[in-house]
């Protein structure tokens, strides 16, 4: 008798599992106590003024808001809000306070 060997999905009509975990901030990071957790990612990479509003309203409450950036930057995000800051707004450069001597 002949083995015949599916190739593939062995269940091809059922539907892929789409894990709900990743849609959200995790509770366990290196930013516990973010006000972000449990928020939807999605709400931190949509460009659409309100959600970039939201996101950012979001982040002005937020204990960790400046280690959230400072990581942001160390890992040189190219997108989404961190701390409180757009990708664009991460690149600009921030203006230094120039002490010259008297």
């Amino acid at each position: 008798m002949a083995r015949s060997i599916v190739r593939g999905n062995a269940h091809p009509h059922r539907p892929l599992l789409q894990l709900a975990a990743d849609d959200y901030v995790p509770a366990t990071s290196t930013l516990a106590g973010a006000a972000c957790t449990g928020t939807k990612t999605d709400l931190f990479f949509d460009g659409d003024p309100r959600s970039v509003a939201l996101a950012k309203q979001i982040c002005d409450s937020c204990p960790v808001r400046a280690l959230c950036l400072e990581q942001a930057m160390a890992r040189k995000e190219r997108f989404g809000i961190f701390g409180g800051l757009t990708a664009d707004e991460r690149r600009k450069p921030r203006r230094r306070k120039v002490v010259r001597a008297a």
